[in-house]
């Protein structure tokens, strides 16, 4: 009998990690996968990119809405409470043997909550990692604790969720999903994004995402405020603008966004999601790499692309030579850009090591998917590891 997997995603960011997963886990002979989609994927505002799951041919797919019409906290913990019911009454009517889930997303943590309530083992990728930041720092590390098999994409990653507790049997370091995906992707030429995206570029140009900032003293509003300033200040360079995701304050950086592309319509691109394909295409050809995503950390240093990362959003991440960190402020954040739009530090990049790649990321989740005893695994203990 095939194992009944779910996979779930709430994410444009998730859903490109995940998708050689998904594939790959649909083509195994030994598992019956459905793909759960909800958060951002089924609302207007962020792309309803659950259109970009279906064009992959994925062919199980339960959609869950769960209403994320308002960013405040308030409208946060309705969408919240909303999805734990949701999610549970899924997860009792369809019973499966496993469940993946990946990162530190509130929706994510209320999937894992739901299925941590109906007794579903969980598989949690990329745990381990730190973003103190965040409010999402504490739900990383309670998703990990709730989950029983690991796959963080590097030894001090798998370290950490060992300290949390976590038996190093459970614990398996399988590298970046997102580096495989670079490795074995046919990416676009400049043409082909330019006629894709309706917007010509030219060289040089910036890719910008810049996400709610919960945990920092100063304002998403003012922060981003600044790095619009410090752009004033590079008008030979355009910019392609990717949407804010659905945390605190994330409406407001989308508005912000489209009043400068008004200001500036010949010089900046604004969309809400461009899609794994076109975003990764945009990182190889661009001169940097501008904001606070987690992919100017984990996946830009695949392409030897610079990154500008602005504030403290991804503090404690795994850094490369290719980051250059700065405080929210106009005048550092074109301090950093000096540097990096520099042909010496271009050049300083080209034998750069990348810490998160390893052989076979997708096929070791899938194998451990497939073999892994599930009978005992719900019997977990906290590991002493002293």
């Amino acid at each position: 009998m095939k194992r009944k997997v779910i996979i779930f995603t709430s994410t444009r960011a998730e859903y490109g990690l995940l998708r050689r997963v998904v594939l790959e886990t649909q083509k195994s002979a030994s598992l019956d996968v459905v793909l759960l989609a909800s958060g951002t994927h089924l609302n207007s505002n962020h792309g309803l990119t659950i259109k970009e799951i279906q064009s992959d041919g994925v062919t199980e797919i339960e959609c869950i809405d769960i209403e994320l019409n308002d960013d405040s906290p308030k409208g946060i913990c309705q969408s919240m409470g909303l999805a734990i019911e949701k999610y549970g009454a899924f997860l009792q009517d369809t019973l499966p043997d496993i469940i993946i889930l990946l990162g530190d997303r509130y929706e994510t943590f209320c999937c894992a909550a739901a299925a941590q309530i109906y007794g579903v083992p969980i598989a949690h990728v990329h745990g381990g990692e730190r973003t103190e930041g965040l409010i999402d720092e504490a739900f990383r590390h309670s998703i990990t604790k709730m989950s029983h098999l690991h796959f963080p994409c590097s030894e001090e990653y798998k370290n950490r969720i060992i300290q949390l507790g976590e038996s190093p049997k459970t614990v398996y370091n399988v590298g970046s999903l997102g580096v495989e995906n670079i490795r074995n992707m046919k990416l676009m030429e400049l043409s082909e994004l330019e006629k894709s995206i309706e917007f010509k570029l030219g060289k040089p140009f910036f890719l910008i995402t810049f996400h709610p900032v919960t945990l920092e003293k100063n304002s998403s509003k003012e922060q981003f405020g600044q790095l619009l300033a410090a752009l004033d200040c590079y008008p030979d360079h355009k910019c392609i603008f990717t949407g804010a995701n659905a945390d605190t304050d994330g409406n407001i950086i989308n508005q912000l966004t489209k009043e400068y592309v008004k200001l500036y319509p010949e010089r900046c691109f604004e969309i809400s999601s461009l899609g794994y394909l076109r975003y990764l295409s945009a990182m190889k050809l661009c001169k940097a790499v501008i904001g606070n995503s987690s992919s100017g950390i984990l996946e830009a240093p695949a392409f030897k692309v610079p990154t500008v990362n602005i504030g403290d959003r991804q503090k404690g991440r795994i850094r490369t030579k290719s980051i250059v960190d700065c405080e929210p402020l106009k005048d550092l954040i074109l301090k950093s850009l000096k540097i990096v739009v520099s042909k010496q530090f271009e050049l300083s990049l080209e034998e750069m090591n990348i810490p998160h790649e390893k052989d076979g990321t997708t096929r070791k989740i899938v194998e451990v998917l497939e073999t892994i005893d599930l009978k005992t695994i719900l019997k977990k203990s906290f590991f002493d590891n002293n």
